[in-house]
């Protein structure tokens, strides 16, 4: 696995240039493209980039959306990973309904939400899935997607999860191995309030309890897109 940390000026421009060359990669060596999204307000920087450079693509009607974790909240609600992708991204772009795959929401059934994730992916990607690119972001906590500190999360072995970080909502999340089987993996990391948590995921004592995003691997290219200088 190759480990990359680039200093960007536009973190949103530079995910949305990196989604673009890897749906065209994948497309050309697979005939598809998987990509697992993340939440937080970078994500809708980088579908604005893509809305207005790549609206009309041919890469969308072979593009397989996922989220790499969501609220346990419904679709249309303001909190919402999946709902404010496709406010600002796929109602935009020509990708079929059918190939978009966000997690369930079940009132009181987060844990049985979680498993169908599960299932749809097996369903989808097959017994040994692999994202052809995962986006993640990174907490001021060091958490990744929703692997919080304390919640035991980074150690779950199976592909999905319902967590219970204190003080937060109940999150839904895909797990380490499962995010860590992608062939890239790209953190967006901006913003002066995320320098400690990335100083010590890259360069901190290894102990992924603390610093979950340390959890996470790929199996090609591991990617750190950030605004501050760091180094690798």
């Amino acid at each position: 696995m190759q480990r990359e940390v680039q200093k960007v000026e536009d973190v949103g421009a530079a995910g949305a240039q990196l989604f673009v060359e890897a749906a065209q990669r994948s497309v050309e060596a697979r005939g598809s493209f998987s990509a697992a999204l993340s939440g937080g307000s970078t994500p809708l920087e980088m579908y604005a980039h893509l809305v207005e450079g790549y609206r009309d693509a041919p890469f969308w009607t072979r593009t397989k959306l996922f989220w790499g974790d969501e609220r346990f909240v419904p679709h249309d609600h303001d909190d919402s990973n999946f709902g404010a992708a496709k406010e600002h991204l796929i109602r935009h772009v020509p990708i079929p309904d059918g190939q978009v795959y966000p997690w369930a929401y079940l009132p009181d059934e987060p844990g049985r939400a979680a498993h169908s994730y599960a299932s749809i992916i097996r369903e989808v990607l097959g017994e040994e899935p692999h994202f052809d690119l995962t986006f993640l972001g990174l907490g001021g906590d060091a958490h990744t997607a929703s692997l919080f500190p304390g919640t035991g999360a980074v150690h779950e072995d199976g592909w999905t999860i319902a967590v219970e970080p204190e003080g937060k909502n109940t999150r839904l999340s895909l797990t380490a191995p499962l995010l860590s089987a992608s062939r890239t993996v790209a953190f967006l990391v901006q913003g002066e309030k995320k320098r400690h948590a990335l100083e010590k995921t890259l360069h901190g004592e290894k102990d992924v309890e603390r610093y979950p995003a340390q959890a996470v691997s790929a199996q090609e290219r591991l990617l750190w897109l950030t605004d501050l200088d760091v180094s690798a």
